[in-house]
């Protein structure tokens, strides 16, 4: 199956557009999502930090059922 595409992309031009392209846009989100997680407020950090371990949600869903 890979021979098959890859004979197939062999012979278009302008593909390896498509690979410089793809490696642009990982490389841009990457670099958005460690600006934004770095001027994220430490207060907000810890908050998403405890959140798996919250026990007022567990405590929450126990009273409501």
């Amino acid at each position: 199956m890979l021979r098959y595409i890859k004979h197939h992309l062999a012979s278009e031009q302008g593909v390896e557009f498509y690979g410089m392209f793809s490696l642009l846009i990982f490389v841009l989100f990457f670099i958005f999502v460690l600006i934004r997680i770095t001027k994220m407020k430490k207060s907000t950090i810890e908050e998403l930090g405890q959140l798996p371990f919250s026990t007022e949600d567990i405590n929450n869903q126990k009273e409501n059922l």
